[in-house]
Order: C-alpha cells, then structure tokens, then sequence
C-alpha cells in the first residue's frame, strides 16, 4: 500500500525548547486514526515531526493536509506565546512593568 510521508523541521530551537514543543504536541498521536501516523523527534537543536499517512485515498491526504495545518499553526502559536512571555519576563527583570501586547504582528 502506498504512503505519503511529510516531513516538518524547525531549525534551532534548543533542545530543551523542541522537548516542550513535543510534550505538547504529543496528545495529539493518541486521536489520530490508525492510518495517520505522527512520530516526534529532536535532532540536535531542531524539531523534527513527521507525518505519514497510509494509502492515498483523497480523504487520507485532505486529513494529512489538515493535521499539518494545525501542527503548524499549534506550533507557531506556541512559539510566539513563549517569546511574548520572555520579553515580558526580560521587562520584569529591568524594573519595568511589561506593556500591552496585541495579537497584531509586528510591523517590518
């Protein structure tokens, strides 16, 4: 049966950083139907998650798509929350209050 492999690598993160990501990232394995495969690894300071469906029906690939999708914005997200949250803490530490923040991305 034929399978379709995708491959997600965000370079440099750290090994303690990509280990968080993982411990969040892994509840999802456990709801992912028997032909969705995701398996979670670091290699050095990257992440490394692949993904894989068995038998390429469109269905199958539709719900590989989607469970990239929202592997990539969950991470991304998560990521962007612990900056905000570093910043903040950097802010503390100077002596100041940390100021708003809005959802918006920073221009430039």
């Amino acid at each position: 049966m034929a399978s379709v492999r995708v491959t997600l690598r965000v370079h440099g993160l750290g090994g303690r950083l990509a280990s968080s990501v993982v411990e969040a990232v892994k509840p999802d394995d456990s709801t992912a139907p028997d032909w969705l495969k995701i398996v979670e690894r670091i290699d050095g300071d990257d992440l490394v998650l692949l993904v894989e469906v068995s038998g390429a029906s469109r269905v199958r690939l539709g719900g590989l798509r989607n469970t990239v999708d929202e592997l990539l914005a969950y991470i991304y997200g998560l990521l962007r929350s612990l900056e905000e949250a570093a910043k903040a803490l950097k802010e503390l530490e100077a002596g100041g209050a940390p100021r708003e923040r809005s959802n918006e991305p920073e221009a430039g």
